[in-house]
């Protein structure tokens, strides 16, 4: 029986990893926290930066979900992987909530 091959554009997607997301996603959310509780207010210039990190969290986190979904159709859940996805997904919220709320906050700002 032949293998099916990986489509071309997919390989390239082998590459971003929940791992990888998972940290790119902490450390721009912990850097996001870290300007918010630096500043009192919202001087011009930091204001998109701010919006950048948190963009960066919430797009790792929808990343980390998607992934997992795309994981959970191909390979199936069995009685071993349940802990695992569901780490996952509550990373993944864990990153995405308090990212979006921070962008609700300041969007009037933009």
């Amino acid at each position: 029986m032949k293998r099916r091959s990986t489509p071309e554009p997919l390989r390239g997607l082998k590459l971003w990893t929940i791992q990888r997301a998972t940290t790119l996603g902490i450390a721009t959310g912990v850097a996001a926290l870290l300007l918010a509780s630096m500043i009192g207010g919202w001087p011009e210039g930091l204001l998109y930066p701010y919006v950048g990190l948190l963009g960066v969290t919430a797009f790792c986190s929808a990343s980390i979900l998607w992934i997992t979904a795309v994981d959970m159709r191909t390979r199936g859940t069995s009685g071993r992987m349940r802990p695992i996805r569901g780490f996952d997904v509550a990373i993944a919220l864990a990153l995405l909530l308090p990212a979006l709320y921070g962008l609700s906050l300041v969007w009037p700002e933009l």
